[in-house]
């Protein structure tokens, strides 16, 4: 699931952040910066999705930003807010497997270029162009 959920970003008197997501209940994360709150809440939406699948129970689905700003409930979290963002939760991670794949030379040497100019390596970049046409 790559969707995007919105978060509220809060703010307390010490300089701390945290998130909050309306669609995900339960889920929140916390860091001493912005950064680090959005870090922790991509990984924290992760992680319930995750136990959710475990457990064989269903993942929240998310919804539009104009039915959030429509609800009551949410408007009223969203008045002490610093933001909304769209987040997306860390992707899911597993052990590296080997594949063996045919593919033209001349477009292996487009790929490993591509590859060099971006710092990534081969699989990374396969990979990332992969995931990003779903």
């Amino acid at each position: 699931m790559s969707e995007s959920f919105y978060a509220l970003i809060h703010a307390d008197e010490a300089g701390h952040y945290g998130l909050s997501f309306p669609d995900a209940p339960g889920v929140i994360a916390a860091g001493t910066s912005v950064e680090d709150a959005i870090a922790a809440g991509r990984k924290a939406l992760r992680s319930n999705f995750n136990a959710l699948e475990d457990e064989g129970l269903p993942l929240p689905s998310p919804r539009s930003l104009d039915t959030l700003l429509a609800n009551p409930d949410f408007r009223a979290d969203q008045s002490d807010a610093l933001a909304v963002i769209a987040l997306a939760p860390a992707p899911r991670t597993g052990r590296s497997i080997r594949i063996n794949i045919s593919i033209d030379e001349f477009a292996l040497e487009r790929i490993d270029k591509l590859a060099r100019r971006k710092g990534l390596t081969r699989s990374r970049l396969l990979v990332e162009g992969a995931l990003g046409l779903g």
